[in-house]
């Protein structure tokens, strides 16, 4: 009996309700994610122009207007800013998933009417998916930044261990999520996967609104009206903890994932984490009790007459305040680089940074390669569960390789071991499967069907004015394309692909390292700033990056954005040895390595 009061008590409280609503949430975002590679590609056959302007957008969207929905929400009550953001959130997926299937469906009767649909429908899509993923953010900003919070109080044991259950929710959905979406779209179709993925979100959204609701009603403190002092010491508080959100482009997930897996799974550190944690209660605490009485003290000036302001004045400066926010990316990065610059981690940083300039991760480029060179929705789903399963498994030795290696030696083995395993990739673009061609690279393919019975190449029906005029002409591009990718070989792609899953294992490492050094080393004061400015780094490399696919759209280009992704990976290398070089004296202690070999130096 008790263990069926125990068990009743939590599938009634509060704590499921929020893991609930967030696993919910997380597969919905997983399964777009990986579907919107798949069905961009499938609209676009011939070029990854699309997939390129779309992440392109996505980029932008949360440059300009990242720190502005953040404005909105804060300004907002709570559970209207959650659900209306939830609502908002899951309504644009599944109009873009609608727009998908029509087109994908009906896509020779809608070209009938001109090419001039053709770049409706891409731009309704972008546009779409960008508001999708703003809300997206709204909700994120709502829920797990500021109601999990309040729901844990000043219970800092309840808040960690609210916090890596819900980490542990999102990895679990990296790994599953794109392995049962490929599935279903390898035996349903992709026009099938996007209603499957439209109608996840439909029906989850109810009951995620229904569980929002429940926490709302449960927690009291969440029915507290946000104030200035409320939003200026929250705000302290997510620059005291903001640098653990930090994590490539290559994976997009958020950085805390990795350090709550590394943390939970290693015992040894339970009192180095619990000494760090008190002293972050303790900071945190000290800089609250100094906000509010610097509060204090301004609402005790505020009664004189002079120091009052006019609503008018209140409201056009508030105005001015938010436009501005729209370049905040911008100004973090040019007012905080001589900051970040003092610092002896800026080339660690900007080794981090580097990683984002790279196709050589499961985003949807690589996803959309994928499906251009033949390979199945379900591999590429089991490609990336696999890749995700690395990744979780470089969270799990970082603690012990820093603990044997120290943190800035753990760091180059992260970069090496990464370096190692994309190495396959670079081979992958000399194989056979691969169209790469080098003297073609920069100019146009030189016959896409030399090995097809196609008689014109996709590309040049797709330019050329009849190409999308008639409806056997459009089923003549897509089967010819489809014909000529089923007679090549899966050798090169199976290599990216293996090397891109690999590398995970480094990238984790290496990742993890660096945002500790950040941690380590960067004065509370100036967290802020600090990784403000590697936050619109890693952005401006992400953004360099869809860029350079826009300019290098086809297949037999990509083995080129392969090289340069390498490369730039190896330039971050390079970046973190000089780093580590200046930081120890040495880059390696080779006097040690004579005397293992038996010869003493003089």
């Amino acid at each position: 009996m008790p263990c069926i009061v125990s068990c009743k008590q939590w599938l009634t409280g509060t704590n499921f309700f929020v893991y609930w609503s967030h696993f919910l949430s997380a597969w919905g975002d997983r399964m777009w994610s990986f579907g919107v590679g798949l069905f961009l590609i499938n609209i676009s056959p011939d070029s990854l122009q699309l997939t390129a302007a779309y992440g392109l957008s996505m980029g932008l969207s949360v440059l300009l207007f990242g720190a502005l929905v953040g404005d909105i929400v804060d300004a907002t009550p709570r559970l209207k800013a959650a659900q209306t953001a939830l609502v908002l959130q899951n309504l644009f997926v599944v109009a873009c998933a609608v727009v998908v299937y029509l087109f994908l469906v009906f896509r020779s009767e809608i070209l009938s009417f001109g090419d001039w649909t053709m770049y409706v429908t891409y731009t309704v899509i972008i546009l779409l998916s960008v508001l999708s993923k703003l809300t997206s953010m709204a909700r994120q900003i709502a829920v797990e930044k500021d109601w999990i919070v309040e729901i844990c109080g000043t219970d800092f044991d309840k808040l960690a261990t609210m916090t890596a259950t819900l980490r542990r929710i999102d990895l679990t959905t990296q790994v599953l999520a794109p392995i049962a979406t490929g599935l279903i779209m390898s035996f349903a179709g992709v026009h099938f996967g996007a209603l499957f993925i439209g109608g996840w979100n439909l029906c989850s959204v109810v009951v995620e609104y229904y569980f929002l609701w429940k926490v709302y009603n449960t927690v009291p403190a969440l029915k507290k009206k946000k104030d200035l002092k409320k939003s200026q010491v929250s705000a302290v508080a997510e620059d005291v903890v903001d640098d653990n959100e930090e994590l490539p482009a290559l994976t997009a997930e958020d950085n805390t994932e990795a350090l709550d897996a590394a943390d939970d799974t290693q015992g040894a550190h339970k009192e180095d984490n619990s000494n760090t944690l008190d002293g972050t209660k303790s900071k945190l605490r000290t800089t609250t009790l100094d906000i509010m009485e610097h509060l204090s003290n301004v609402n005790e000036r505020s009664g004189d007459p002079e120091q009052i302001q006019s609503v008018e004045e209140k409201t056009v400066k508030r105005q001015k305040c938010r436009c501005s926010r729209m370049f905040n990316s911008f100004e973090r990065l040019y007012r905080g680089w001589p900051v970040y610059a003092s610092y002896n981690v800026l080339h660690a940083g900007i080794a981090l940074a580097c990683l984002y300039m790279t196709v050589l991760g499961f985003d949807s480029v690589t996803v959309g390669y994928a499906k251009m060179q033949g390979v199945t929705e379900g591999m590429v789903g089991l490609a990336m569960g696999i890749a995700a399963l690395f990744g979780i498994f470089g969270t799990f030795m970082y603690p012990v390789m820093r603990r044997r290696l120290g943190l800035t030696r753990t760091g180059i083995f992260g970069f090496s071991l990464e370096i190692m395993c994309l190495i396959l990739c670079v081979v992958s673009v000399w194989m056979p499967g691969s169209r790469f061609n080098l003297s073609h690279a920069l100019g146009h393919d030189p016959g896409l069907s030399a090995n097809s019975n196609c008689t014109q190449d996709p590309t040049e029906l797709k330019n050329s004015n009849q190409s999308y005029n008639a409806t056997s002409d459009v089923n003549v591009t897509l089967d010819c394309y489809e014909a000529t990718i089923q007679q090549e070989s899966y050798l090169s792609v199976a290599l990216l692909l293996t090397g891109i899953a690999m590398a995970r294992f480094g990238l984790w490492i290496a990742d993890l390292t660096v945002t500790q050094l950040f941690m380590e080393r960067v004065k509370e004061s100036e967290r802020g700033k600090v990784n403000g400015v590697q936050s619109a780094l890693n952005q401006l490399m992400d953004m360099c990056k869809f860029l350079m696919v826009v300019l290098a759209p086809y297949d037999y280009q990509f083995g080129l954005l392969v090289l340069i992704s390498f490369t730039f990976i190896c330039i971050g290398w390079l970046f973190y040895a000089l780093f580590l070089h200046k930081d120890r004296g040495h880059f390696f202690h080779f006097e040690k390595c004579l005397i293992g070999c038996g010869k003493v130096p003089n």
